[in-house]
């Protein structure tokens, strides 16, 4: 009965974390490049199954013999859509490329096209502020404001016959090494490489976020109903139990 409860307790930590990586991605459902995030879970086999024979579990329940554990939540950084805008600031990258940008003291690797001008005259990105890098790490500056600019598919910038510099596209060395900071930029704890030739920058785009909005309702709605499932066979047996217990005769 107590390795019942055990089993349902851990339905419910795994759906409570699904729904916690839903509902995030839902609330990112209309944000420009988001990449959705998947919840895994770990399967677990009984402890005799494991090793090989009928036996008792040594200890206590701590060892996690049968059921389900909440795994790693992985991003799936799938090409999003792209929505074409009336800007001439707005990039999407078509590929598997980055952005490389800084605020100065650390850099980050986005895929957020949004782009202005700072009072510098160099480019940075439209939300946070930071430098959008150019393909020798330093900040891509000297742009007049008053002249049209610019974006060729390599990410090339110009204003009419004068090249002012190519913004870096770059891929991390391992996808695993991205980690999301929040605000659509991404850390690395792994080398940055130049993206892949077939990488193209797209003037006037925007990539859209990667979240179905109706996927993810449905799989909110699954979630919600399994974790109920669970709870409901948490009351049924600790009912159970609590009968069993009064049964017994009391001296």
């Amino acid at each position: 009965m107590i390795y019942g409860l055990y089993l349902s307790g851990q339905g419910v930590q795994v759906q409570s974390a699904r729904q916690d990586v839903v509902a995030n991605n839902l609330a990112n459902a209309s944000t420009n490049s988001f990449k959705r995030d998947l919840a895994t879970a770990q399967a677990h086999l009984p402890y005799d199954a494991r090793h090989g024979r009928p036996t008792w579990l040594p200890g206590n329940l701590d060892n996690m013999p049968g059921g389900v554990s909440a795994g790693e939540t992985v991003t799936d950084f799938s090409q999003g859509p792209l929505s074409k805008t009336t800007s001439v600031m707005d990039l999407a990258i078509h590929g598997k490329g980055f952005l490389h940008v800084t605020d100065g003291k650390q850099k980050f690797l986005t895929r957020d096209g949004q782009l202005a001008l700072n009072a510098n005259n160099q480019l940075v990105t439209r939300e946070h502020g930071y430098q959008v890098l150019n393909a020798q790490g330093g900040p891509l500056g000297g742009i007049d404001p008053d002249r049209s600019l610019e974006f060729l598919a390599d990410g090339t910038v110009q204003q009419g016959d004068t090249e002012i510099g190519r913004i870096s596209l770059v891929v991390p060395q391992r996808i695993g090494d991205l980690s999301k900071h929040g605000r659509n930029l991404y850390t690395t704890t792994g080398r940055s490489n130049p993206a892949p030739a077939d990488t193209q920058v797209r003037q006037g785009y925007l990539e859209a976020s990667g979240v179905q909005p109706i996927n993810s309702m449905m799989d909110l709605i699954e979630s919600a109903r399994t974790l109920e499932a669970n709870v409901n066979m948490i009351r049924t047996q600790d009912e159970s139990l609590d009968k069993l217990l009064q049964s017994l005769p009391r001296k």
